[in-house]
């Protein structure tokens, strides 16, 4: 997006690790606000200013941002929920957190955080999905998997829903071409077919996986017959 010189610079200005290295830079240059210093210096030549968000980073985003209904929302998810967790936790292992960084460290199946990131995005995206519904905003929704297989439909989609002109297709042929896939050796395929099985095996053992906890039966019974003593309690008068 930042390539085709009409979306602004979407980056996570809002991130923890980021937020410091901008407020040093914004009181390098005077500024007394960071998000407006940022605003200075990262909007476009065509006046659109644009931030990546996580659902973490909204608290952030809506204490430094005076307006932040102004801004026209676009809902990137996956929906394939597993890989993403997949890579969520490669990421977090190894320290890459976008194509182009070198990993510091080596990745190690686990399905413990794999689950973790799987129930940790199923949250973020109800949260954005609240939300949103909840001031009556509604987004443009995406999914990775549409942007990967169809980038310039992917931002022809986001254009006409900003009502912003695209540069001519010969100026911004480049950018839409798809980047260098990981190496033959990434685990992500192997470790996406274990994690299912294993859930499969543990769910069958009424094991937890991500969305399910298991109740001892003793304490489901012992848990209904307070709930019918309390009920009847109340029909006498008796109760709290």
């Amino acid at each position: 997006m930042r390539a085709l010189n009409c979306f602004g610079y979407p980056l996570e200005y809002l991130n923890p690790g980021n937020w410091p290295v901008w407020e040093q830079r914004a009181r390098r240059a005077g500024a007394a606000d960071t998000l407006q210093f940022i605003k200075s210096v990262r909007t476009g030549p065509n006046g659109v200013f644009s931030v990546k968000l996580h659902h973490e980073h909204l608290e952030a985003f809506v204490d430094h941002e005076v307006d932040p209904l102004s801004y026209r929302f676009i809902q990137l998810q996956r929906r394939d929920l597993v890989r993403q967790a997949v890579s969520f936790a490669r990421a977090q292992q190894t320290g890459a957190w976008i194509s182009d960084m070198p990993e510091r460290a080596e990745a190690r199946y686990d399905r413990n955080l794999i689950a973790a990131k799987v129930d940790a995005i199923a949250d973020f995206n109800a949260g954005w999905t609240s939300f949103l519904a909840s001031l009556g905003v509604k987004p443009l929704e995406l999914f990775y998997e549409d942007v990967v297989a169809d980038r310039r439909g992917a931002m022809q989609r986001i254009a006409a829903y900003l009502s912003i002109e695209l540069p001519d297709a010969s100026t911004g042929e480049d950018v839409f071409q798809p980047k260098a896939q990981r190496a033959s050796n990434d685990p992500t395929e192997v470790w996406v077919e274990r994690f299912k099985s294993e859930n499969r095996g543990a769910i069958g053992q009424c094991q937890p996986i991500p969305g399910y906890r298991h109740t001892p039966k003793a304490r489901r019974l012992g848990n209904g017959v307070r709930q019918t003593v309390s009920g009847a309690l109340r029909r006498f008068g008796l109760g709290a």
